[in-house]
C-alpha cells in the first residue's frame, strides 16, 4: 500500500522544548493507535489527544504514517538501551543471559501498549525508516556481541555460530510474548521469566571442562 508524506519530518538537533513536544505526540499516538489502531487514528485525533497543534505535527513528523515510524523507532531505541544498561550492570555469563531474559519480561509488562505496537505489522515502512532501523539494529546487536563475546573465548559459553545466540536466548521468551500481547495466553511473562531465563542459559551455557559437543 503507497504512502504520501506532505514534507519530510525535522530532524535537526532539537532543544529542550522541541524533544518535549516529540515525545508528547509520540505517546499520544500510542494512545490513539492502542485504543482504535493505526488505520482509524486521524492526525487530528493524535492532535487533540496531544493538545497540539495541525501544523506542529507535520512539521515534526511529515504525516500521520511519520508519526508511526517515529513511535515504532523510538520504542525500540528505548529498549535497546534499557537492555544494554541491564547487561553493563550484569557480571559474569549465566547473570548475563538470563539478565536479557529477565529485562525482556519486565520491560514488555512495564510498557505492554508500547511493546503490542512494535510487535504489530500495521506499518508500512518508507525506505528512510527502514534504512534507520536497520542502523539501530546493527549499532545494538554489536555492541550486545561484543559483550558476550569474552565469555565465549573463555569457554563460559558454548562456541556456535554467531546466528544462533540470539534465537537460543532470545527467541523462545519472544514468542511468549508475542501470544500474551495477542491475548493468546493470559499469564504475564513476568511471572514465567525465571523459567525462560534458565532454560536460555542452559542453551548456551559452556560444556564442562573436557566435554565434547555431543556429550
Amino acid at each position: 500500500m503507497g504512502r504520501t508524506v506532505t514534507r519530510k519530518p525535522d530532524r535537526s538537533a532539537p532543544r529542550a522544548g522541541t524533544v518535549a513536544r516529540r515525545a508528547s505526540v509520540l505517546q499520544a499516538a500510542l494512545v490513539c493507535f492502542t485504543d482504535v489502531g493505526f488505520e482509524n487514528t486521524t492526525v487530528q485525533d493524535i492532535q487533540r489527544e496531544a493538545r497540539c497543534s495541525v501544523g506542529s505535527l507535520y512539521h515534526h513528523f511529515g504525516s500521520k504514517e511519520g508519526i508511526a515510524e517515529e513511535l515504532f523507532i523510538d520504542g525500540i531505541e528505548r529498549f535497546n538501551r534499557g537492555m544494554l544498561r541491564k547487561l553493563r550492570a550484569s557480571s559474569g555469563a549465566e547473570e548475563s543471559v538470563k539478565a536479557v531474559v529477565r529485562f525482556y519480561c519486565d520491560w514488555t509488562v512495564r510498557n505492554r501498549p508500547l511493546a503490542s505496537y512494535l510487535h504489530s505489522r500495521d506499518i508500512d515502512f518508507s525506505e528512510e525508516a527502514r534504512a534507520r532501523l536497520k542502523k539501530v539494529y546493527r549499532e545494538y546487536i554489536t555492541e550486545v556481541f561484543e559483550w558476550f563475546t569474552p565469555f565465549v573465548a573463555r569457554g563460559d559459553m558454548r562456541v556456535l555460530p554467531r546466528e544462533a545466540y540470539v534465537p537460543l536466548i532470545s527467541g523462545p521468551i519472544q514468542e511468549y510474548v508475542r501470544r500474551w500481547l495477542s491475548g493468546h495466553y493470559e499469564r504475564s511473562p513476568g511471572s514465567l521469566k525465571g523459567l525462560f531465563a534458565d532454560a536460555a542459559w542452559n542453551a548456551v551455557k559452556g560444556l564442562p571442562r573436557g566435554a565434547s559437543a555431543q556429550g
